[in-house]
């Protein structure tokens, strides 16, 4: 595969990533360095509902007819928040990308917010908080989050709370707004078989030349560190017991242990050839369903283990999970189990990678949150990962001294 891109840095401060790709559809990706992290914690949920209401109307598309116009192109848009980033993207046919940038571009430049939709939207983003708080599982990892990530910004809900949600105004989002959608902090990110010169002569006709200077208004993040063994039993309306186990991990700044950590979630938890499902599922029928997972961030991550049970008991369920890991030392990993990690995470890869929507995705979110680089060194560590960096990442980061442990139970469990 040809992992081949171009990245320039325009006058304004701009950044924009090609990617020349043989497809019959256009990805146009825009990221804000942006997200829960930089969000004042009176204004928690700004970020996102930010999100949802440039879709709501701009100056020159009145309520829902920038939609319309996408639709009308045979495209498809929608956007993300995360703890780290906003982002927004249209996928259309390759012979409307110029009218796809341009609609691209109008969600930043000429937001109306139109105080009846904020209005009518934090009604729908309110129904949306209760919904999750009723949720098993959005329950289960938002309790792992908040108290993984306790005291840093990274423990807040993406959502917001219903009490920052009410109380934002229409200023809150023109500034914003200002605040972070400026050339300097924004990246464009373009997947396609387009002429990459008429791409950059297109975004200077769309953006101009201008270089704005805006103060940084980006927090400090506080210096993380691992929290002692805590277990949470929350009751909740459901007919399953759910249970989570979380550890601190490594950021996605720190490439080696990014790659391990990823690689190691494999080893435990990905599949039926993993080796908890193998013990926990398969031979022991403690749970119903278990799986692991590394999600990484620019200042942290978290390791989690995520499981659902019928009957047994959480501690002992813990307690394999924790042995299983001690197990991996006494019992070193074969060929065959570290080749099937390596195949999937690269398979994985190559997945996302090969259609221009992943594609696009992939370049924006790491060079948003870190460089371009560390995705494709990604590839080569995993390819060289040798047995002592396992144990030596398992040894440091899944600590059994230091994890927090939730457990969802049915209302009439004791």
């Amino acid at each position: 595969m040809n992992f081949a891109y171009t990245k320039k840095v325009l006058p304004t401060g701009l950044k924009v990533v090609f990617r020349q790709m043989k497809s019959p559809l256009v990805a146009l990706s825009l990221w804000a360095r942006v997200g829960v992290k930089d969000e004042e914690p009176t204004k928690i949920g700004l970020s996102h509902f930010f999100e949802h209401m440039v879709f709501k109307g701009t100056t020159n598309y009145p309520g829902l007819e920038l939609s319309r116009q996408v639709q009308t192109i045979g495209g498809n848009m929608n956007a993300g928040t995360s703890l780290d980033t906003t982002n927004f993207y249209i996928v259309a046919p390759e012979n409307c990308w110029e009218k796809s940038l341009e609609l691209l571009f109008e969600l930043i430049n000429n937001p109306i917010f139109d105080p009846t939709e904020i209005d009518r939207e934090k009604n729908v983003i309110i129904r949306e908080i209760h919904l999750d708080e009723d949720d098993p599982e959005e329950k289960l990892v938002t309790t792992l989050y908040q108290e993984v990530f306790s005291g840093s910004p990274y423990e807040r809900s993406i959502l917001g709370t219903k009490e920052t949600i009410s109380s934002l105004k229409r200023e809150d989002f023109f500034s914003h707004l200002e605040s972070f959608y400026h050339p300097s902090n924004l990246m464009v990110v373009v997947c396609g078989d387009i002429p990459e010169n008429q791409l950059y002569e297109k975004i200077a006709q769309i953006y101009g030349n201008e270089k704005k200077t805006i103060p940084n208004s980006f927090n400090i993040f506080p210096r993380l560190s691992k929290t002692p063994m805590k277990r949470i039993k929350i009751n909740m309306d459901v007919h399953h017991h759910y249970g989570a186990i979380g550890f601190l991990g490594s950021s996605v700044k720190q490439k080696e242990e990014f790659c391990l950590l990823k690689y190691l979630s494999v080893i435990l938890g990905d599949g039926i050839s993993s080796r908890l499902n193998a013990r926990l599922r398969e031979k022991e029928q403690l749970v119903d369903t278990i799986h692991t997972n590394f999600s990484y961030y620019q200042e942290s991550g978290i390791f989690s283990i995520v499981y659902t049970f019928t009957n047994s008991d959480s501690e002992k369920i813990e307690a394999i999970i924790e042995d299983e890991c001690k197990q991996l030392i006494s019992h070193p990993l074969q060929e065959i189990e570290m080749n099937r990690a390596k195949n999937l995470l690269f398979s994985d890869f190559y997945h996302s990678f090969e259609t221009t929507l992943g594609s696009a995705e992939l370049l924006g979110r790491f060079d948003t949150i870190d460089t371009i680089d560390t995705l494709f060194r990604y590839l080569g560590i995993i390819q060289s990962i040798q047995l002592n960096q396992i144990y030596d990442v398992l040894k440091k980061y899944l600590d059994f001294n230091n994890f927090v442990s939730v457990i969802i139970n049915p209302e009439d469990h004791y």
